[in-house]
């Protein structure tokens, strides 16, 4: 039996070496940023990536650039009649159809679609209720089922359902919009307020308090879940979530008339959205905006910089302190995009061969991590600043 016992513990402690310095390597540079030339001067929240050649970023006073050569250049796209709109999100189907989404009180909300990438625009809903306010649309992986969700509108949320890749919508009946809380709404801050997953939907809110609206059966129920993320006025809570696996999401926030406060600002659930964990170990300022590049590793941005995670969210790395508003990524390529105020774009590449060797490596240390169901079980982060 000893002769046994000791061999084990050899292969379980290098077992645990391996995953730390393969975890390690992971870290060290895994994503690396280059600025771009936009050749505008606006403020950007909304960004969708088709490949690693084509991206799309929007934002204030109708602007919407495109480029097809991996960001070496952008041209403007013209939108007739929207100089006053402000484009929070924008998405481009698999058939390369793109859908844009202005925000503002009543018919300032609007979903315009063009179909020959951006040559000629059709708007195809707007806003009927003069509290109405859109917030973030998401689409399946085919591009035909779309949701679109707002701020609520008689106590419940406003919600939208495409099933032909955004060419015309359908409000949700009342009895299929959830209730919200009094004070408690989304943040059109970067159009990933809203993430949807096979036939689940998933959608955050803020304000007076932080929850997350989930419905497993594309719409048709829906459930609410208590976070204890920062929230309890109008400019704190939840403001984008990422979606890892079946079971691991990961949401991101903060207060952003304060976002120098670093506490509460990260949650993660690891039952597919039931329950959330919020990381009370993370030192994280206001984030706006967070995606997954595969393989367990993720990025997100805000005014107060750009940070990496490569295990599924529970620890935090600064890649820079850089303000970016908005991110996309072709995790098929690794290649993504960033955006923000005064013009600023940026475009990322993802160092694969690293991130690769960690997750074959530490692919048991994820499995563990995901049956766990406290937070004392997450390993001590670093300060993110």
């Amino acid at each position: 039996m000893t002769d046994f016992v000791q061999p084990l513990r050899l292969l379980t402690l290098h077992i645990l070496v391996c995953c730390s310095f393969s975890t390690a390597l992971a870290q060290q540079e895994t994503v690396r940023i280059t600025p771009q030339v936009s050749g505008v001067e606006v403020t950007f929240r909304g960004l969708a990536v088709r490949n690693q050649l084509e991206a799309w970023v929007t934002g204030s006073r109708g602007t919407v650039i495109r480029t097809t050569d991996s960001g070496h250049t952008w041209k403007t796209i013209p939108v007739p009649g929207s100089d006053a709109l402000d484009f929070r999100d924008v998405e481009i189907l698999p058939d390369g159809t793109v859908l844009l989404m202005s925000i503002g009180n009543g018919n300032a909300s609007r979903i315009l679609r063009s179909r020959d990438s951006g040559t000629t625009w059709s708007i195809v809903l707007t806003s009927r209720a003069a509290t109405g306010f859109f917030d973030g649309m998401a689409f399946s992986s085919d591009g035909r089922r779309g949701v679109l969700f707002g701020d609520p509108i008689d106590g419940r949320l406003d919600l939208y359902h495409t099933r032909n890749g955004g060419l015309t919508w359908t409000r949700a009946s009342t009895p299929q919009r959830p209730a919200l809380q009094q004070g408690e709404y989304g943040f059109a801050a970067s159009g990933t307020g809203v993430v949807l997953h096979g036939r689940s939907i998933w959608i955050a809110t803020g304000g007076s308090l932080a929850r997350v609206l989930h419905s497993p059966d594309d719409g048709m129920t829906w459930s609410a879940h208590d976070t204890t993320m920062r929230s309890g006025n109008d400019s704190s809570g939840i403001f984008s979530i990422a979606v890892i696996d079946n079971e691991t999401l990961v949401a991101i926030g903060g207060d952003y008339v304060h976002p120098e406060r670093d506490t509460g600002n990260v949650a993660r659930s690891i039952d597919g959205g039931t329950t959330w964990h919020t990381l009370q170990t993370v030192r994280m300022p206001h984030k706006a905006c967070v995606q997954s590049l595969g393989h367990g590793r993720l990025l997100t941005c805000g005014r107060t910089g750009v940070a990496f995670s490569a295990d599924a969210g529970q620890t935090w790395q600064s890649i820079t302190k850089d303000s970016y508003f908005t991110l996309a990524v072709d995790t098929r390529s690794g290649t993504g995009f960033l955006a923000g105020a005064d013009g600023r774009v940026a475009r990322f590449t993802t160092l694969s061969s690293q991130s690769n060797s960690s997750e074959s490596d530490c692919q048991s240390c994820l499995n563990r991590n995901r049956n766990q169901r406290t937070t004392h079980s997450i390993p001590t982060a670093v300060h993110v600043p």
